[in-house]
């Protein structure tokens, strides 16, 4: 009866195992396809050559892979109880925003290596525009 027991407890373990691998991989396909929908989109923006895109692709990968971590250290959001937590909000999403700032000045060096002075200043306003329609989509999906 132990015995069982023990192979039920394992056989479910390694059912939930398969289920979160499963959704790593959907997750991880996602941000796949996203990543370079908003690579398609940057290019035709930005008009950029394919010599530009091969140098490109790497540094935008590794800059997209920074902001992500970043924004995945967020806290889910909650209603502050009194000004106090208000105002310790407040500030933890301005560090935030300082980071994700630091992180934008590192890369625009890098980027200025391979994309030409118009490209290089529309790069950040492009980008934005592209991460709010995004976000758009994903707030009209999670509304439906």
């Amino acid at each position: 009866m132990e015995t069982t027991r023990k192979l039920i407890i394992i056989i479910v373990v390694a059912l939930l195992g398969l289920t979160a691998t499963a959704q790593d991989n959907q997750n991880h396909s996602l941000n796949e396809r996203l990543y370079k929908a908003k690579v398609r989109e940057l290019v035709f923006r930005l008009h950029i050559t394919p010599e530009q895109q091969q140098k490109f692709e790497p540094i935008y990968r590794s800059y997209c892979e920074e902001m992500t971590a970043l924004w995945n250290e967020r806290k889910r959001p909650i209603k502050p109880s009194t000004s106090t937590d208000a105002a310790a909000m407040a500030k933890r999403k301005m560090e935030m925003q300082q980071r994700a700032q630091g992180i934008r000045m590192k890369y625009i060096d890098r980027l200025a290596t391979v994309l030409n002075a118009s490209q290089v200043d529309r790069f950040f306003e492009v980008e934005s525009i592209i991460q709010k329609k995004l976000k758009e989509r994903h707030d009209q999906a999670k509304n439906q």
